[in-house]
This record gives structure tokens, C-alpha cells and sequence, in this order.
């Protein structure tokens, strides 16, 4: 029998855990390059943003998609 690829691991993960790392790459209007999470709510209307240093609430519309992240 043919081992488990790390590749398979993580899949595995995701499956398990309800895939709570899928969110998207954004970039502020700063110019900041951060990230969102799908499992997580707005706060006052705002989408929480992940960069670097800490977290940032900004204005959805503000926001550009970079990317996604399965």
C-alpha cells in the first residue's frame, strides 16, 4: 500500500476541520496584501483582514481579490 503524500494529509485535514482555512487574498486600499476567512463574520459591516501584523477591519468595497484560498 502506496503512504500518505502530504498533499493527501492536508486534504484530509480540510475535509475534517469544514475547510476553515478557505478565505481569500485582498489587498487593502493601502495597498496591504492580507487575507480573509470564510468562516469568519463581519464586524460593523466590516470584513476582518489578516496581514502581517495583526488584523484590520476594512470597508468590503475597499477591497481587491488577489486570490482565493481552497
Amino acid at each position: 500500500m502506496d503512504e500518505l503524500t502530504e498533499w493527501d494529509v492536508e486534504q484530509i485535514e480540510r475535509l475534517c476541520n469544514g475547510n476553515k482555512n478557505a478565505g481569500q487574498i485582498v489587498e487593502t486600499k493601502t495597498g496591504l496584501i492580507g487575507r480573509t476567512f470564510n468562516h469568519e463574520d463581519y464586524v460593523n459591516g466590516k470584513a476582518i483582514v489578516h496581514v502581517e501584523k495583526g488584523k484590520l477591519l476594512c470597508v468590503p468595497s475597499t477591497l481587491k481579490l488577489k486570490g482565493f484560498i481552497d
